[in-house]
């Protein structure tokens, strides 16, 4: 008996979900033709927006990491002279991979400041207006750069140049930098509308890398040189003698490979090129996202209109 009157709310609760569904498809329905008319306005409006996004290109460059190698002399004397080899700045280890501290060197303000300082990004970031696939030629806003020069707000009179940290803000977020953890393998792409631009600061930033760790690389060497060859001097024990000719020697080899080798952090797998297909916008998913969002968006308007006037009218009767 009990089990069948809590049965009744149940079947009385699902009746007037189902009757509140038809009365909420009854509204609709009754506004078809307005939630048509602002649905195509609506859709109308996202094409023309989805066709002033500029087409953006992305370059992109495939690296492998180049592993310092140490040799066999310096790796049977780390055990014995290791705490020797660190005050003088030495990794004595047979092998070391540093391509998390490469990429981070990438992403960081430091290099891109650099970076930005040497390549025009400013101006090629802030100001390209559109590029025409064509002609390839780039139009740069002259409302803000002009004759080579950055324009001064009339009201304020400051400079419309970004800051270095505004350019750097923008730069990340164009720039792409990941690593396979399975294959080890570097990717670095970036995006301009400009696929010419977007293929040269790949490349820029590649060179710029190994440039920056080698000259690096070449200074702690030099550094540790100077320490070992000014310790020989202090000491009279011929075994120690022995020990810092052999140190000084492999870091000399050291310094003159990095001095050759242009490609010191990594090297270069698959070039960069200059894409012709597009990678953004995707007008087809803006197009359909757009419409869903309009079309849910007007339906919930439109009903949220209904219930208020029939409250007002209830309201007023009562």
């Amino acid at each position: 008996m009990s089990q069948n009157l809590n049965q009744f709310p149940t079947q009385n609760s699902d009746n007037s979900n189902a009757l509140d569904l038809v009365e909420l498809w009854l509204i609709l329905w009754k506004k078809k033709w307005l939630i048509i008319v602002l649905s195509f306005l609506s859709c109308a409006g996202i094409l023309a927006y989805s066709l002033t996004l500029p087409n953006m290109y992305k370059s992109s460059v495939l690296l492998s990491p180049q592993q310092e190698q140490q040799s066999g002399g310096l790796s049977s004397l780390a055990g014995q002279f290791g705490g020797l080899a660190s005050v003088a700045g030495i990794n004595l280890g047979g092998s070391s991979d540093k391509t998390a501290v490469y990429l981070e060197i990438i992403k960081s303000k430091d290099f891109l400041y650099e970076f930005i300082e040497k390549n025009n990004v400013k101006v090629n970031l802030f100001t390209a207006k559109k590029w025409d696939k064509y002609t390839e030629a780039l139009e740069l806003d002259d409302t803000i750069y002009k004759n080579g020069k950055w324009l001064v707000d009339e009201e304020t009179q400051e400079t419309l140049e970004p800051t270095s940290y505004e350019a750097y803000e923008y730069f990340v977020k164009k720039l792409t930098v990941k690593e396979d953890k399975v294959t080890g393998l570097v990717e670095i792409s970036f995006e301009h509308i400009d696929p010419r631009i977007a293929k040269a600061y790949v490349e820029n930033i590649v060179t710029l890398i190994n440039k920056s760790v080698r000259e690096r690389e070449i200074a702690e060497k030099k550094e540790s040189i100077k320490y070992l060859n000014e310790e020989l001097a202090n000491t009279n024990i011929a075994e120690m003698q022995n020990v810092f000719y052999t140190i000084i020697e492999e870091q000399t080899k050291s310094m003159l490979l990095a001095k050759v080798r242009k490609e010191f952090a990594f090297k270069v797998i698959e070039s960069p090129i200059v894409e012709e297909q597009k990678s953004s916008p995707n007008r087809a998913v803006i197009c359909i996202l757009g419409a869903a969002f309009s079309v849910f968006f007007i339906c919930i308007m439109v009903l949220l209109v209904h219930f208020i006037r029939d409250n007002k009218a209830t309201n007023a009767r009562t």
